[in-house]
């Protein structure tokens, strides 16, 4: 660890301030979760579909979550980076979540992030680490299923049945 992601909430902030970012702490109703010294950055969506939730672990890690999808930074300055860059891209609509689900209950298999224009990439290229199992990829041919595509402005989402 390069430095304590606490330290970066400022920062944070101020870059996130036009999105009304709200910082949770433990002690805070469904903030449970976190850690003992540890913070959640909300960034509230004015399009009325998910927020954007950044933990920060107390000498620990971020972690990015939108939608069905988190991802998980280490606390460098390459994966703060990284980080600043994917909020960005989310933020922008310039990537998504995508989800594939399965069958009549939804069954969740696994998320990703997509970067917009590779959205028309064959679902099997995009979730290639779900059907790399066969028997995942054999519930999918039996039970079919969808797969949601969740961006910042949920006016672009899209869900497509396979």
């Amino acid at each position: 660890m390069e430095f304590n992601p606490i330290e970066k909430i400022p920062e944070l902030t101020k870059m996130l301030q036009a999105y009304n970012p709200i910082i949770h702490s433990k002690s805070d109703d469904g903030y449970d979760w976190l850690e003992e010294d540890s913070f959640c950055i909300e960034i509230p969506n004015p399009y009325g579909g998910d927020s954007i939730t950044i933990e920060c672990e107390n000498c620990g890690e971020f972690t990015v979550g939108f939608s069905y999808f988190h991802s998980h930074y280490f606390a460098y300055d390459y994966g703060y980076s990284n980080m600043c860059d994917e909020l960005s891209s989310l933020l922008n609509n310039k990537c998504c979540s995508a989800a594939i689900f399965c069958g009549s209950e939804n069954e969740w298999l696994g998320s990703t992030f997509v970067e917009k224009e590779k959205l028309s990439l064959p679902i099997e290229e995009t979730f290639s680490f779900v059907f790399e199992h066969n028997e995942r990829k054999e519930k999918l041919r039996t039970n079919g299923g969808e797969v949601r595509f969740d961006f910042w402005d949920s006016n672009l989402s899209k869900t497509i049945k396979i």
